[in-house]
């Protein structure tokens, strides 16, 4: 009889902040959230992650406040600056680049021992259609609303197969 093939263990909330308090040298809170990806009223990026197979297995997606809460706060860049974003839907060129690397940091929360290593494919704006396939099969999903320091509040979901 074969093995079962073990589920990737989900980080805690208290995990990920804890995570992104240690990337962003500031307090992050994090509070369990159902959150809609479907919502065609919101501006989504996302962070694919496959296996050294090239196999989608993982994910960060993220809403535009919390995108541009994470970026500017990796690098210190005024609140402003993130506002400014959000206020014309257009995430700035700077912050982009700060949150996709906090996204892949975030992919370790992912690995273990037992699972195939993920890595950051690409960082790109929506949810393509390979992730929304993830949506369905992953074994793994937490939602989250967090707070980045005296930045402001974004979505979180994070996705494992």
């Amino acid at each position: 009889m074969p093995l079962a093939i073990p589920t990737r263990r989900m980080p805690s909330p208290n995990d990920i902040s804890t995570f992104l308090a240690d990337i962003m040298g500031r307090p992050v809170q994090s509070v369990e959230k159902t959150v809609d990806l479907a919502d065609t009223g919101t501006i989504w990026f996302s962070g694919v992650f496959v296996e050294d197979t090239g196999t989608v297995s993982g994910a960060y997606i993220t809403d535009l406040p919390g995108a541009a809460y994470a970026g500017a706060s990796l690098a210190m860049i005024p609140k402003p600056v993130a506002d400014e974003s959000i206020t014309t839907g257009e995430l700035a060129a700077s912050l982009r680049e700060n949150v996709a690397e906090v996204a892949n940091i975030a992919s370790s929360l992912l690995n273990g021992a037992v699972f195939p290593h993920l890595r950051m494919r690409d960082f790109v704006d929506g949810i393509p259609d390979e992730v929304r396939d993830l949506v369905v099969k992953a074994n793994g999903r937490k939602d989250l609303e967090l707070t980045v320091g005296d930045y402001g509040t974004g979505l979180l979901v994070l996705l494992a197969r």
